[in-house]
Protein backbone atom coordinates (compact mmCIF):
# COMPACT_ATOMS: atom_id res chain seq x y z
CA UNK A 1 0.00 0.00 0.00
CA UNK A 2 1.25 3.31 -0.75
CA UNK A 3 1.95 5.98 1.84
CA UNK A 4 1.49 9.47 1.21
CA UNK A 5 4.20 11.08 1.12
CA UNK A 6 5.23 13.33 4.49
CA UNK A 7 2.54 11.32 6.67
CA UNK A 8 3.86 10.81 9.90
CA UNK A 9 1.15 8.51 11.50
CA UNK A 10 1.82 5.16 13.07
CA UNK A 11 -0.92 2.12 14.61
CA UNK A 12 -1.43 2.86 18.00
CA UNK A 13 -1.91 -0.97 17.97
CA UNK A 14 1.24 -2.60 16.23
CA UNK A 15 3.04 0.75 15.74
CA UNK A 16 2.87 0.00 11.83
CA UNK A 17 3.00 3.50 9.72
CA UNK A 18 -0.49 4.36 8.18
CA UNK A 19 0.29 7.49 7.06
CA UNK A 20 -3.10 8.68 6.11
CA UNK A 21 -5.09 5.39 5.77
CA UNK A 22 -8.09 5.04 8.01
CA UNK A 23 -7.21 1.05 9.15
CA UNK A 24 -3.85 -0.34 9.29
CA UNK A 25 -2.62 -2.47 6.57
CA UNK A 26 -0.92 -4.88 9.35
CA UNK A 27 -3.69 -5.55 12.16
CA UNK A 28 -6.48 -3.93 10.58
CA UNK A 29 -6.86 -1.41 13.59
CA UNK A 30 -9.64 1.61 13.02
CA UNK A 31 -7.17 4.68 12.81
CA UNK A 32 -10.03 7.14 12.48
CA UNK A 33 -10.15 10.20 10.02
CA UNK A 34 -6.88 12.39 10.29
CA UNK A 35 -7.40 15.57 12.12
CA UNK A 36 -7.93 18.78 9.26
CA UNK A 37 -5.14 21.46 10.14
CA UNK A 38 -6.05 24.70 10.88
CA UNK A 39 -5.03 27.73 9.22
CA UNK A 40 -3.13 30.02 11.46
CA UNK A 41 -4.11 34.05 11.55
CA UNK A 42 -0.39 34.46 11.41
CA UNK A 43 0.04 32.69 7.87
CA UNK A 44 -3.25 33.88 6.22
CA UNK A 45 -6.81 35.62 6.26
CA UNK A 46 -9.27 32.74 7.76
CA UNK A 47 -11.10 30.97 5.57
CA UNK A 48 -14.39 31.93 4.27
CA UNK A 49 -16.40 28.83 5.23
CA UNK A 50 -14.89 29.15 9.45
CA UNK A 51 -16.23 33.05 9.70
CA UNK A 52 -18.99 33.16 11.59
CA UNK A 53 -21.88 36.18 10.75
CA UNK A 54 -21.99 38.91 14.64
CA UNK A 55 -25.17 37.66 16.78
CA UNK A 56 -27.81 39.87 16.48
CA UNK A 57 -27.38 41.52 19.55
CA UNK A 58 -24.57 42.68 18.39
CA UNK A 59 -25.70 44.01 15.09
CA UNK A 60 -28.81 46.11 16.61
CA UNK A 61 -26.90 48.86 18.01
CA UNK A 62 -25.23 50.11 14.94
CA UNK A 63 -29.32 49.66 12.99
CA UNK A 64 -30.17 52.00 16.24
CA UNK A 65 -27.40 54.31 15.93
CA UNK A 66 -27.84 55.02 12.27
CA UNK A 67 -31.80 55.49 12.50
CA UNK A 68 -30.98 58.00 14.99
CA UNK A 69 -28.42 59.97 12.72
CA UNK A 70 -31.63 60.07 9.88
CA UNK A 71 -34.20 61.10 12.51
CA UNK A 72 -31.90 63.99 13.57
CA UNK A 73 -31.28 65.18 9.94
CA UNK A 74 -35.04 65.18 9.11
CA UNK A 75 -35.77 67.03 12.47
CA UNK A 76 -33.10 69.29 11.39
CA UNK A 77 -33.93 70.00 7.45
CA UNK A 78 -37.92 70.36 9.13
CA UNK A 79 -36.88 73.20 11.04
CA UNK A 80 -34.73 75.26 8.99
CA UNK A 81 -36.81 74.84 5.78
CA UNK A 82 -40.17 75.68 8.07
CA UNK A 83 -38.39 79.43 9.30
CA UNK A 84 -36.17 79.94 6.81
CA UNK A 85 -36.56 84.14 7.68
CA UNK A 86 -34.54 83.27 10.66
CA UNK A 87 -30.70 82.90 10.72
CA UNK A 88 -28.90 80.39 12.30
CA UNK A 89 -26.54 82.17 14.21
CA UNK A 90 -23.29 81.01 16.26
CA UNK A 91 -21.99 81.95 19.58
CA UNK A 92 -18.30 81.39 20.42
CA UNK A 93 -16.03 82.85 23.17
CA UNK A 94 -17.03 86.38 23.87
CA UNK A 95 -19.75 86.05 21.08
CA UNK A 96 -23.52 86.77 21.68
CA UNK A 97 -26.73 86.44 19.80
CA UNK A 98 -28.37 89.97 18.60
CA UNK A 99 -31.89 89.12 19.80
CA UNK A 100 -34.13 90.44 16.81
CA UNK A 101 -36.52 93.15 17.35
CA UNK A 102 -40.08 91.99 17.47
CA UNK A 103 -42.57 92.93 14.61
CA UNK A 104 -45.98 93.79 14.65
CA UNK A 105 -48.34 93.45 11.18
CA UNK A 106 -48.78 97.08 9.55
CA UNK A 107 -52.03 98.79 10.83
CA UNK A 108 -52.29 97.25 14.35
CA UNK A 109 -50.70 99.33 16.67
CA UNK A 110 -47.58 101.21 17.13
CA UNK A 111 -43.98 99.78 16.19
CA UNK A 112 -40.87 100.35 17.55
CA UNK A 113 -37.48 100.47 15.47
CA UNK A 114 -34.21 99.13 17.23
CA UNK A 115 -31.30 101.18 15.71
CA UNK A 116 -27.60 100.91 16.29
CA UNK A 117 -25.84 103.97 17.16
CA UNK A 118 -22.38 103.97 15.27
CA UNK A 119 -21.06 106.95 17.03
CA UNK A 120 -21.07 104.47 20.72
CA UNK A 121 -18.23 102.13 21.79
CA UNK A 122 -20.05 99.00 22.78
CA UNK A 123 -22.50 99.51 19.62
CA UNK A 124 -25.77 99.93 21.91
CA UNK A 125 -29.03 99.81 19.94
CA UNK A 126 -31.47 102.93 20.61
CA UNK A 127 -35.02 102.33 20.90
CA UNK A 128 -36.79 105.25 18.79
CA UNK A 129 -40.70 104.29 19.41
CA UNK A 130 -43.19 105.13 16.89
CA UNK A 131 -46.92 105.92 17.61
CA UNK A 132 -49.76 106.40 15.17
CA UNK A 133 -52.81 108.00 16.08
CA UNK A 134 -56.31 108.17 15.28
CA UNK A 135 -56.86 110.63 12.50
CA UNK A 136 -59.04 113.48 12.95
CA UNK A 137 -61.99 113.50 10.95
CA UNK A 138 -62.05 115.46 7.80
CA UNK A 139 -64.32 118.48 6.72
CA UNK A 140 -66.48 116.46 4.66
CA UNK A 141 -66.92 113.48 7.16
CA UNK A 142 -68.05 115.80 10.41
CA UNK A 143 -70.29 117.81 8.51
CA UNK A 144 -72.09 115.18 7.48
CA UNK A 145 -72.51 113.63 10.67
CA UNK A 146 -73.91 117.05 11.75
CA UNK A 147 -76.38 117.07 9.22
CA UNK A 148 -77.33 113.74 9.74
CA UNK A 149 -78.00 114.50 13.69
CA UNK A 150 -79.71 117.56 12.40
CA UNK A 151 -82.10 115.65 10.12
CA UNK A 152 -82.45 113.41 13.49
CA UNK A 153 -83.57 116.29 15.61
CA UNK A 154 -85.74 117.54 12.59
CA UNK A 155 -87.54 114.55 12.36
CA UNK A 156 -88.68 114.42 16.19
CA UNK A 157 -89.58 117.74 16.30
CA UNK A 158 -92.50 117.10 13.20
CA UNK A 159 -93.73 114.14 15.62
CA UNK A 160 -94.05 116.82 18.58
CA UNK A 161 -95.70 119.77 16.62
CA UNK A 162 -98.60 116.74 15.38
CA UNK A 163 -99.01 116.10 19.46
CA UNK A 164 -98.86 120.28 20.00
CA UNK A 165 -101.52 120.73 17.51
CA UNK A 166 -103.64 118.11 18.48
CA UNK A 167 -104.11 119.13 22.42
CA UNK A 168 -106.55 122.04 22.23
CA UNK A 169 -109.03 120.50 20.50
CA UNK A 170 -109.00 117.66 22.87
CA UNK A 171 -109.11 119.85 25.94
CA UNK A 172 -112.26 121.75 24.29
CA UNK A 173 -113.90 118.19 23.64
CA UNK A 174 -113.49 117.08 27.21
CA UNK A 175 -114.62 120.06 28.64
CA UNK A 176 -118.09 119.57 26.53
CA UNK A 177 -117.92 116.51 28.20
CA UNK A 178 -116.95 113.94 25.48
CA UNK A 179 -115.68 110.66 26.31
CA UNK A 180 -113.79 110.14 23.20
CA UNK A 181 -111.45 113.23 24.13
CA UNK A 182 -109.98 111.23 27.39
CA UNK A 183 -108.66 108.82 24.86
CA UNK A 184 -107.34 111.58 22.59
CA UNK A 185 -105.58 113.21 25.32
CA UNK A 186 -104.35 109.47 26.76
CA UNK A 187 -102.81 109.35 23.30
CA UNK A 188 -100.89 112.43 23.21
CA UNK A 189 -99.62 111.98 26.66
CA UNK A 190 -98.21 108.17 25.48
CA UNK A 191 -96.43 110.46 22.38
CA UNK A 192 -94.89 112.99 24.60
CA UNK A 193 -93.66 110.09 26.73
CA UNK A 194 -92.22 108.53 23.96
CA UNK A 195 -90.88 111.65 22.29
CA UNK A 196 -88.92 112.28 25.51
CA UNK A 197 -87.32 109.48 25.43
CA UNK A 198 -86.35 109.50 21.67
CA UNK A 199 -84.77 113.68 23.15
CA UNK A 200 -82.72 112.25 25.70
CA UNK A 201 -81.36 109.49 23.37
CA UNK A 202 -79.68 112.18 20.69
CA UNK A 203 -76.49 112.85 19.17
CA UNK A 204 -75.59 116.19 19.11
CA UNK A 205 -71.77 115.90 19.23
CA UNK A 206 -71.23 117.07 15.78
CA UNK A 207 -73.29 120.09 16.11
CA UNK A 208 -72.10 124.10 16.97
CA UNK A 209 -73.82 124.22 20.51
CA UNK A 210 -75.50 120.82 20.66
CA UNK A 211 -75.41 119.96 24.33
CA UNK A 212 -77.29 123.60 25.28
CA UNK A 213 -79.54 122.79 21.77
CA UNK A 214 -80.62 118.96 23.55
CA UNK A 215 -80.67 120.13 26.95
CA UNK A 216 -83.41 122.71 25.89
CA UNK A 217 -85.43 120.41 23.97
CA UNK A 218 -85.07 117.60 26.78
CA UNK A 219 -86.57 119.95 29.56
CA UNK A 220 -89.52 121.17 26.92
CA UNK A 221 -90.51 117.66 26.41
CA UNK A 222 -90.39 116.50 29.89
CA UNK A 223 -92.76 119.79 30.72
CA UNK A 224 -94.90 119.03 28.52
CA UNK A 225 -95.44 115.27 28.71
CA UNK A 226 -95.75 116.80 32.36
CA UNK A 227 -98.81 118.87 31.13
CA UNK A 228 -100.46 116.44 29.08
CA UNK A 229 -100.59 113.65 32.15
CA UNK A 230 -102.34 116.48 34.18
CA UNK A 231 -104.71 117.12 31.94
CA UNK A 232 -105.87 113.59 31.56
CA UNK A 233 -106.22 113.31 35.01
CA UNK A 234 -108.94 116.51 35.07
CA UNK A 235 -110.34 114.87 31.98
CA UNK A 236 -110.94 111.49 33.43
CA UNK A 237 -111.98 112.46 36.63
CA UNK A 238 -113.94 115.64 34.79
CA UNK A 239 -116.01 113.36 32.58
CA UNK A 240 -116.69 110.96 35.00
CA UNK A 241 -118.52 113.32 37.26
CA UNK A 242 -120.80 114.71 35.06
CA UNK A 243 -118.66 117.41 33.37
CA UNK A 244 -120.43 119.55 36.38
CA UNK A 245 -117.09 120.33 38.47
CA UNK A 246 -115.89 123.95 37.17
CA UNK A 247 -112.43 123.52 34.93
CA UNK A 248 -110.06 126.59 35.53
CA UNK A 249 -110.42 125.66 39.97
CA UNK A 250 -109.63 122.06 39.21
CA UNK A 251 -105.77 121.00 40.39
CA UNK A 252 -104.87 118.55 37.89
CA UNK A 253 -106.16 121.48 35.19
CA UNK A 254 -104.18 124.51 36.64
CA UNK A 255 -101.33 121.85 37.22
CA UNK A 256 -101.48 121.28 33.56
CA UNK A 257 -101.52 125.11 32.37
CA UNK A 258 -98.21 125.50 34.78
CA UNK A 259 -96.13 122.42 33.54
CA UNK A 260 -97.40 124.24 30.00
CA UNK A 261 -95.92 127.54 30.54
CA UNK A 262 -92.45 125.70 31.87
CA UNK A 263 -92.55 124.25 28.48
CA UNK A 264 -93.41 126.93 26.78
CA UNK A 265 -90.13 128.61 28.53
CA UNK A 266 -87.97 125.66 27.16
CA UNK A 267 -89.25 125.44 23.70
CA UNK A 268 -88.17 129.58 23.76
CA UNK A 269 -84.77 128.67 24.27
CA UNK A 270 -84.93 125.66 22.31
CA UNK A 271 -85.87 127.28 19.25
CA UNK A 272 -83.47 130.23 19.10
CA UNK A 273 -80.34 127.79 19.64
CA UNK A 274 -82.01 125.57 16.65
CA UNK A 275 -82.40 128.62 14.30
CA UNK A 276 -78.85 128.87 12.61
CA UNK A 277 -78.73 124.87 12.49
CA UNK A 278 -81.61 125.01 10.39
CA UNK A 279 -80.36 127.56 7.96
CA UNK A 280 -77.42 125.64 7.47
CA UNK A 281 -78.84 122.74 6.64
CA UNK A 282 -81.97 123.67 4.90
CA UNK A 283 -84.21 122.35 7.45
CA UNK A 284 -87.32 123.98 9.34
CA UNK A 285 -87.57 127.10 11.08
CA UNK A 286 -90.25 125.80 14.03
CA UNK A 287 -91.45 128.33 16.26
CA UNK A 288 -92.46 127.24 20.32
CA UNK A 289 -95.90 127.57 19.65
CA UNK A 290 -95.28 124.56 16.98
CA UNK A 291 -93.18 122.32 19.32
Amino acid sequence: MAHEPGSSRFCQRCGSHVGTLAQCPRCRAHQGFPEQPTASYATGPEPDRLRRRPPAWRRAPVLISLAVAILAFVVTWWVVTANPSRPIQNTGAGQGVAPSSPRTAPGTGPETAAETDPGTSGGAASATPTSTSTPAPTGRSSGRAARQQAEAIEELLASSSDARSSLPDALASATRCDRDAVEDIRDITVSRRDQLATAQALGVSALKGGARLKDALVDALDASHDADAAFLAWAGRHVEEGCEAPVESDRDYRRGLDRSEAAQQAKTRFAAAWRPIAETYGLTVWKPDQI
